[in-house]
């Protein structure tokens, strides 16, 4: 898929979050990583919960540089080292591509979400409440905690709240836990 074709199928998109969903799944199928490209941090967040509710500010992909380069090249990102000497890929209108790594180490599955391109494969839930929920208390921010709520409600009875309890204790999170586990119960 050249840079033309790319841009046309992105400009398909009717939302924010379906704009990430298809970079996604168009990356994930052109750079053959398939299902072991995942969308994770705030962009799974975003196509979870849509931009209405939170945006972010840059599309975070789990998968092998080595793969995804050349396709970022070809579609017109341009790399760009910041401060830190991590890579970031830029391109206008689409905004700044953060590879965070090879592989997802949630050691949850990623779940898979469906586009007209296929699949693309976003961050467990249970990783990204727990990641909300060790910020909100590193920041001490309402927003974070609020985010981490919405994500719980939204997923509550797909969620494994064992893997979340689990978690939250290991990252000295317990309290946060407690209390969004108390606000996301069915009060049937």
């Amino acid at each position: 898929m050249n840079r033309r074709e790319f841009e046309s199928a992105i400009s398909r998109a009717a939302s924010e979050e379906d704009r990430l969903a298809y970079f996604g799944a168009l990356l994930s199928r052109e750079s053959g990583l398939g299902n072991r490209l995942i969308v994770v941090g705030g962009s799974a967040i975003e196509i979870y919960l849509t931009a209405e509710v939170y945006a972010s500010q840059d599309i975070d992909i789990v998968g092998t540089k080595a793969a995804i380069a050349p396709i970022l090249s070809k579609w017109g990102f341009i790399e760009e080292v910041g401060r830190s000497r991590r890579s970031y890929w830029v391109k206008a209108g689409l905004g700044q591509v953060d590879l965070v790594g090879p592989r997802d180490r949630s050691g949850l599955s990623p779940r898979p979400w469906p586009t007209p391109f296929g699949e693309v494969m976003l961050a467990a839930v249970e990783y990204l409440i727990v990641r909300r929920l060790m910020r909100a208390a590193r920041e001490h921010s309402p927003d974070l905690f609020r985010q981490a709520q919405v994500l719980a409600i939204r997923y509550r009875r797909e969620l494994d709240w064992e893997y979340i309890r689990g978690m939250a204790k290991s990252e000295n999170v317990l309290p946060l836990y407690e209390q969004l586990r108390e606000r996301t119960q069915d009060k049937r």
